[in-house]
C-alpha cells in the first residue's frame, strides 16, 4: 500500500506521479491515447480542459483511484477495478457477487504471500513444468533397467535393474505434495489471523481443568481424594461463571443437572462393582 500524499489538485497530482514513476509526458500521452502537446498544455496550466474519460485513463495508467487524482483523497490505492482488469472470468465475478463463494476467505487468501506462492506452484503443475523433469528421469531409469536386463545376464544386473526401476516416481507427486503443504500452511496462517486457533482453546481448557482439580482436592489427600457430585458441579459452574452472558439462574440449573448426572454415574459404577464381587 502506498503512503499518504499532501493535498493537491489534479494537475499537481499528475506532476507528482510523473516525477515519482519517472514517466515522461510523451509516454503518458501514448498510454492514454492523447497527444504530448495536449498533456503538456494541461500540466503547464495553459488550459483547464480535460475530459472525464482522460481522467479515468490517467488513473489507470498510474494505477491509482480517480478520487486520488482529483484530490478528493490523499491515498492513491484503488478500490474499484473492472473485471477484465483483474483477469476474472464472468462466472468467477458472478460467484463473488452472488455470494456463492465466501468473499472474506478469498480476500484473506489473496492477501497471503504464501498463497501467492501456491498459485505459482499450481501454474507449474498445470504447465507440467516440474512433471516434465520427473518424466524424463523416469524414462532414464526405465532405459537403464531395460539395458541391464537385456545385455547383462547376471544376478547382480537383475538386481540393479530392479533397483533402477524402483527409482521411478509418479510424475505429479512432487507437484501435488508441494501444493498441498504450502496451501495448508497458508490456511493455518489465515486461521491464526482470524483468531480461531484451537491450540489456544485447548490450552485454556487444560488450565481450567487443572484449576478445577486443585480446587476439588485442596486440603485433602490427593491420593484418596473424595469428590462429591456437588463439588464437581460447583467446580464446573464456577469455571464458567465469569464468562460473558453467564446468567445465575442458568448456572444454578446447570449445576443441578451436573450433580444429578455425576451421582447417577457414581451409582452405576458402584452397582457394577458390587455385581462383579
Amino acid at each position: 500500500m502506498e503512503g499518504e500524499y499532501l493535498p493537491g489538485n489534479v494537475r499537481e497530482r499528475i506532476q507528482e506521479l510523473l516525477h515519482e514513476r519517472k514517466i515522461t509526458q510523451a509516454q503518458l500521452a501514448e498510454r492514454i491515447g492523447s497527444t504530448e502537446s495536449a498533456v503538456s498544455r494541461f500540466i503547464s496550466g495553459k488550459t483547464d480542459k480535460i475530459s472525464a474519460e482522460h481522467i479515468i485513463r490517467i488513473a489507470r495508467a498510474f494505477n491509482v483511484s480517480t478520487d486520488f487524482l482529483l484530490g478528493v483523497v490523499n491515498v492513491p490505492d484503488r478500490k474499484n477495478y473492472d473485471v477484465e482488469e483483474l483477469g476474472l472470468s464472468v462466472q468467477a465475478a458472478r460467484n463473488l457477487y452472488t455470494g456463492r463463494v465466501n468473499a472474506e476467505i478469498v480476500n484473506r487468501l489473496l492477501e497471503s504471500p504464501r498463497f501467492a506462492e501456491v498459485t505459482y506452484m499450481i501454474e507449474q503443475y498445470f504447465n507440467d513444468t516440474l512433471a516434465e523433469g520427473f518424466a524424463a528421469q523416469n524414462q532414464m531409469y526405465a532405459s537403464i533397467s531395460a539395458l541391464l536386463r537385456r545385455d547383462v545376464k547376471t544376478d547382480a544386473a537383475v538386481q540393479a535393474a530392479r533397483d533402477a526401476n524402483r527409482q521411478r516416481v509418479p510424475v505429479y507427486q512432487a507437484d501435488l505434495t508441494m501444493i498441498q503443504n504450502s496451501f495448508m500452511a497458508a490456511l493455518k496462517e489465515v486461521k491464526r489471523e482470524l483468531g480461531n486457533d484451537l491450540t489456544a482453546a485447548q490450552k485454556l481448557t487444560k488450565e481450567v481443568t487443572q484449576q478445577m482439580y486443585v480446587s476439588l482436592t485442596k486440603g485433602g489427600d490427593v491420593q484418596k481424594a473424595q469428590v462429591t457430585p456437588e463439588l464437581f458441579a460447583s467446580a464446573v459452574t464456577q469455571s464458567v461463571a465469569g464468562m460473558e452472558g453467564a446468567q445465575p439462574e442458568a448456572l444454578e440449573k446447570l449445576g443441578k443437572a451436573l450433580a444429578e448426572f455425576a451421582q447417577a454415574t457414581m451409582d452405576y459404577a458402584k452397582e457394577k462393582q458390587d455385581a462383579e464381587q
